[in-house]
């Protein structure tokens, strides 16, 4: 008897692991040149050559969160936004990028993080939100972070103040939105000199980034 319930229990053990992994749900759809994200509180798109997270792996998809507090976007490749020279090539208004003096490839860090929140950090509103960015009190004060832009613009009909910084060396573009008492934030970084390529992505980003209310 035991060396038939063995292979039974050997089967319903499958069974119910394939049942497991083909009931958890798709965050991340591919759409030929583009993915599609969308969990229990957004969804955008990005370019096919972009990641969520861990959203792209099968093994981990069943066991990630469905409401994230905290999402990276990044180019699948590390070395799509990279540096292949020596050190003169790796300046930006006569400041160095890193301190590499070989020829090899030096990569960059582009990408974008969505931040979901319940309330603002204390002492901070909305109308000065990056103001709650850790880069903002490190640098303030030594004359490194600088606001390049702040303004009002529309995320899928809601809303947003979108604050453009540079800190060193790097861009950054940081939206705020709220929604029913919730705030969300959009933080896209790159570095000055790779920065008009990757807007692109984050205008992806921006532009079909909805919320569900």
């Amino acid at each position: 008897m035991k060396k038939i319930l063995l292979p039974i229990a050997f089967v319903a053990s499958v069974v119910l692991i394939a049942g497991f992994f083909m009931m958890t749900p798709t965050y991340l759809q591919n759409n030929g040149d583009m993915k599609h994200f969308e969990d229990s509180d957004v969804s955008f798109d990005i370019n096919s050559t972009w990641t969520v997270s861990q959203y792209d792996n099968a093994i981990l998809v069943p066991f990630l969160s469905g409401s994230a507090n905290s999402l990276t976007l990044t180019p699948t490749s590390k070395t799509a936004y990279s540096y292949q020279g020596d050190i003169s090539n790796l300046t930006s208004d006569g400041k160095v990028l890193n301190t590499s003096t070989t020829n090899a490839t030096d990569v960059v860090i582009v990408q974008s993080e969505i931040t979901k929140m319940d309330s603002l950090p204390d002492g901070v509103s909305i109308d000065d939100a990056y103001k709650s960015d850790s880069l903002y009190k490190v640098m303030e004060n030594t004359g490194s972070f600088n606001l390049d832009n702040q303004t009002t613009v529309d995320i899928n009909g809601k809303p947003a103040h979108q604050f453009r910084y540079t800190v060193t060396y790097t861009q950054y573009v940081d939206t705020w939105i709220e929604d029913n008492g919730h705030y969300y934030r959009i933080l896209c970084q790159a570095p000055s000199t790779v920065f008009g390529s990757a807007e692109s992505q984050f205008d992806i980003i921006l532009g079909s980034f909805k919320i569900k209310s």
